[in-house]
């Protein structure tokens, strides 16, 4: 009788290697989706990543047009209570600091980066 069960054993359930075969077509078929999922995912990124440049640019040169607009209101107000050549050296002295503060937190900025990286 003991052959006879260990031959129900072996007729119960698929072979070893049919076994192993089943596993490594469903790990294919695994990897197969997660990279399609990879492939969807980056394709998004990639459509985002435009469309955040394109707006950036946009709205930078929008900022630009209302930095130069807003200086010559300044410059014409300001030239109606000091005259133009006064008023002219004041919204320069404006721009001139400001831009001095915008090098300056660059600077700042860079030097961190430059701790953090060493």
């Amino acid at each position: 009788m003991g052959e006879v069960e260990q031959e129900r054993v072996r007729d119960d359930g698929p072979s070893l290697g049919e076994t192993v075969q089943r596993l490594s077509h469903a790990a294919r078929e695994s990897v197969d989706a997660e990279l399609s999922l990879v492939r969807l995912r980056a394709a998004l990124l990639g459509t985002a990543t435009k469309w955040i440049a394109v707006l950036a640019v946009i709205a930078v040169i929008t900022a630009f047009a209302m930095i130069v607009t807003l200086m010559i209101g300044a410059l014409l107000a300001l030239s109606q209570l000091w005259g133009l050549g006064w008023a002219l050296l004041a919204v320069t002295g404006v721009a001139l600091l400001a831009i001095l503060l915008c090098g300056l937190g660059i600077r700042a900025q860079v030097a961190r980066v430059k701790g953090i990286v060493r």
